[in-house]
């Protein structure tokens, strides 16, 4: 055995070098992996309460970096109308009460395992049709879509979730809520990212 590892050292010492190489190849993309999701953005959008105007939307950063609130966008579709404006104001809060920058927008930071609730679903559509007198309006609408965008010291663009819901009707005046999805998803491609970027600018 000694005699035949002697007489092939060279290709047992290129055979081991081979080894440690992949080793370290491994182990190089394990690190990466382990930072990459460490420094990736995770925002959850939950609809809390009853699944109905009323119900409650929560924001929450499930990532390990904090994450500063930018806007937040309400896309809203109806038979013959389709919009996106920004919610991030708390325009229902009257002037007077505004003792605290919290209540008076949504642009705030959150630190990891933080959540903001962001107000009633209604509430939601009347900051997106301010000129409507009941429910937002909300008797034509079909789907509402609610885009987080964030900014994070991780990286140089904007990180940003998306979570839609369709309204349902049953009875007079009954309305529901029901998610597209299960979580929110996470938008992380550069031209969708861009897309958003472009919508934020439209509405400086």
């Amino acid at each position: 055995m000694f005699e035949w590892i002697s007489d092939h050292s060279t290709f047992v010492q290129a055979s081991v070098g081979i080894v440690t190489a992949l080793v370290w190849v491994i182990y190089l993309h394990i690190l990466v992996s382990g930072l990459r999701r460490q420094r990736r953005s995770e925002i959850l959008i939950t609809l809390a309460g009853a699944r109905d105007l009323s119900g409650r939307i929560l924001v929450s950063n499930l990532g390990f970096e904090p994450i500063y609130i930018l806007d937040i966008l309400l896309r809203s579709r109806a038979e013959a109308d389709e919009r996106t404006v920004s919610v991030a104001e708390r325009t229902e809060v009257r002037f007077e009460d505004r003792t605290s920058s919290d209540q008076v927008t949504l642009q705030m930071p959150l630190k990891s395992g933080d959540f903001v609730d962001i107000g009633q679903f209604e509430t939601l559509l009347r900051r997106a049709r301010p000129s409507a007198s009941q429910h937002g309006d909300a008797s034509d609408l079909t789907h509402v879509e609610i885009t987080v965008v964030a900014v994070t010291a991780a990286t140089t663009s904007i990180v940003a979730a998306r979570r839609g819901f369709g309204i349902e009707r049953s009875g007079k005046d009954r309305i529901s809520l029901r998610a597209d999805s299960l979580y929110a998803r996470q938008i992380r491609r550069r031209r969708e990212r861009r897309r958003i970027e472009r919508q934020l600018e439209d509405l400086l």
